[in-house]
């Protein structure tokens, strides 16, 4: 369970990081990658996972995502699940330790693992809902400037 001091600091990088960076994942996948925003299927099956216990979960659906075979017409999906995974292995393996200072410190490897997979949930639960509402965002703006098209 993540100290007191730990979740203050989730909560400011929530605020501060993860909104922020969520914004710009979307927006890039959306206006540089020239994706779709997610279908209403896809966020709930993506918030569904974030909202399990275990960031290993949610790590098996992302790769599992990723690693389907889609057909042309969904790359959108497999190109946001591909990111999504990077994104998050970097947040693992550098920034919780490095730029956040989120580990406390623990000896064993197993603990530290624990708290990295604890850390690594609820990282990726704020993240993933600051990037269900930038998609909600976009997808209204997708939507408002085909119907201007018409």
């Amino acid at each position: 369970m993540p100290s007191p001091a730990q979740l203050d600091t989730l909560c400011n990088l929530s605020d501060m990081v993860l909104y922020p960076e969520a914004v710009a994942f979307m927006r890039r996948l959306i206006y540089d990658e020239e994706c779709m925003p997610l279908s209403s299927a896809q966020v709930n099956g993506l918030q569904n996972v974030a909202n399990t216990a275990s960031y290993a979960d949610l790590e098996r659906f992302i790769k599992h995502q990723r690693d389907r075979n889609w057909p042309e017409s969904k790359r959108d999906i497999k190109i946001l699940y591909t990111e999504l995974d990077k994104f998050f292995t970097t947040m693992k393996n550098k920034r919780l330790r490095d730029e956040f200072r989120l580990l406390q410190g623990k000896h064993h490897v197993q603990e530290v693992n624990q708290e990295i997979d604890e850390l690594m949930a609820l990282v990726a639960h704020d993240f993933i809902q600051h990037l269900v509402a930038e998609n909600g965002l976009l997808a209204i703006k997708s939507a408002a400037g085909r119907a201007r098209r018409r």
